[in-house]
């Protein structure tokens, strides 16, 4: 599902930075309140599902 948009950057707290996900995004990829995603940097920016393979594991039996 590609989606491109521009979001704004924000300040949290004292030192941290926060930007928002596309709501068609995390309602693709079924998130929820507290779910995790993972980031990767590393000349560009990836944000993708956090899976725990247990929690896969788990689930499956």
């Amino acid at each position: 599902m590609p989606i491109k948009t521009e979001r704004t950057l924000f300040k949290v707290g004292q030192d941290s930075y926060a930007v928002t996900l596309p709501k068609a995004w995390v309602s693709y990829n079924h998130l929820r309140h507290g779910d995790k995603v993972e980031i990767i940097a590393n000349g560009e920016v990836i944000v993708r599902v956090k899976t725990d393979p247990e929690e896969t594991v788990e689930s499956e039996s």
